[in-house]
This record gives structure tokens, sequence and C-alpha cells, in this order.
């Protein structure tokens, strides 16, 4: 028929159902509502609507179709990024945490596939930078509304963690997934962000004496200036007896790893073995 749904709009154009209502309510996509007061669609408008963006290069919340095989989620949070709808995508959180799962596994199993997924989709050239962009903007928006709920919601003290990329590292939204799972768990985190110099961490690390430090590098990190720069804070780790635990492509390149640093290849399992082991003194000196 040539009447569709909203529903079926978004599945056609790979966009959330709140990105189609705000394209009709602005005129920009035509619709009719039924006397019901439903929005229906003709397939022919959408069709030359598509055909419209796709001349024009694509509006920068219309994103293009799945690089890979994606769940019904993971694409839902894919197009809830590329939309900017960081209500919808705090929701998406909120609806995990009450169906029983964990931030961690949240953050594993829905997230980090779909901003995979954009970022290969931009590398590409499926995405333009200023839709890679809005979508980046969007994840950290939504983690920043997420923090409070998260921490109120923590019931243990396990102490202190400091999570920070290195210098040189620009991309942060790994750390701030990484800070908000640990808060989850019961940490007092404390997010310094991207670029943290190593000799200035090192530094914190003496005075501070944090239980835990927590480390994230993407794949464009230098091996050989993060292989220099996690020296120094091992080194100073050492003195303090903080653990350490790192992750993010980045890391994965570093074959030999200090001693007293241990990889994650995934939330869940930073969370398995970060409590694999006592904390041991740090924790116990308080």
């Amino acid at each position: 028929m040539d009447i569709i749904s909203t529903r079926a709009v978004a599945e056609v154009l790979g966009v959330s159902e709140a990105t189609v209502k705000r394209w009709s309510d602005a005129g920009t996509l035509r619709c009719f509502r039924t006397p019901g007061g439903h929005r229906k669609f003709r397939l022919r408008d959408v069709k030359s609507f598509l055909a419209d963006q796709q001349g024009q290069g694509g509006p920068q919340n219309l994103p293009a179709p799945p690089v890979g095989d994606l769940t019904p989620e993971q694409r839902e949070a894919r197009s809830l990024a590329l939309a900017g709808d960081v209500d919808a995508l705090v929701s998406l959180v909120a609806s995990h945490k009450l169906q029983g799962a964990t931030l961690a596994q949240t953050f594993d199993e829905v997230f980090f596939p779909a901003m995979a997924d954009i970022g290969e989709a931009w590398t590409q050239g499926r995405l333009s930078a200023a839709q890679e962009h809005m979508a980046s903007v969007a994840i950290s928006d939504m983690l920043a509304r997420v923090r409070p709920l998260i921490e109120r919601s923590a019931r243990t003290d396990r102490g202190r963690a400091l999570c920070a990329c290195l210098g040189g590292e620009h991309h942060d939204i790994g750390i701030r997934m990484v800070s908000l799972v640990l808060a989850s768990e019961g940490f007092r985190t404390s997010l310094l962000g991207a670029n943290v110099p190593a000799g200035d961490l090192a530094m914190m690390l003496a005075g501070d004496r944090p239980n835990l430090v927590a480390l994230s590098a993407s794949h464009v990190a230098d091996p050989d200036t993060l292989r220099g720069d996690l020296a120094v804070v091992a080194s100073a780790a050492a003195t303090t007896r903080s653990q350490i635990v790192v992750g993010g492509p980045g890391f994965q390149r570093i074959a030999a790893l200090p001693s007293n640093v241990r990889r994650f290849g995934s939330l869940r399992e930073m969370v398995t073995i970060t409590f694999g082991k006592p904390f041991g003194s740090a924790a116990e000196a308080r």
C-alpha cells in the first residue's frame, strides 16, 4: 500500500520514530493525520524526501544504512545518536537498567557497537564529519546526564578511582563510560578526561593515593608514546600501590605491559578483573 506508518518510515530511513516526527512537524517530510490524530505517510513522499536529501548530500541527522549487522537496539542507539536525541538515549539506558542490565552490559552490548558502526561509516565517507560529531556530542551529553543518577544509586564505597586518557589522546567517550561504570560499582571517581600528561597524573597519584587508576586509549594513539606514558604512571602507582587497569584499541597494540597493569577488552571484563583481587594497602591505609 502507498500509505505507511511512522514506524515504517523510521525503518526505511534508518532513524528513530522521534526523528521522523520532528521532520514531519517541521514540514520537511510531508504527512497527513488520521481522524484519530495519527501521522501517516505516502510512500511516494518518503521516496521523494529521500531522493532530495541524497541529492543535497543528506541532512546532518540522516544516517547512512548500518555498515555491519547490528541488533535492533544497536540500530536504535545509532539512529538516536546521529539524530542528536539525548533524551531518548538517556531513556534507553534507563530502560536497560529497569530490565536488570548492568551499565557495563548496556555500554558493551548496545553503545559500543553502535559507535563503532558510526565510526566505520565516517571512515568510509558514508557519514559526514558533522554527522559523526553530532553523534559524539549526543553520547557525551547522555553520559553527563546519566552520571548523577548512577552516583546517587551506588551503595558501597570502594574507594577513589582516577579515570584519564594520557597525553595526545583526544577521544574521551570511552573513559567517560569507564568512569560511569566504576561509579555504578561504588567507586568515588574523578574524571580527568582527555590529554592528561603522564607526569601530571603521576604527581596526582603521589598526592591522592587512589585505589584505582583507569586509562583508555583509542586506535589513533601512538604506541611508542603511549608505552612511555604508561611506564611513567605505572612507576608512580607502584609507590602508591594503586591498581591500574587499561583498555581501548590503543592499549591492545602494546604487547608487554608493566607488571602492575591489567588490560581489559570490555567493560564487563574491567569489572571482573578489578574485583578479582583485593585492593590491599591503598584501601586498608585509610
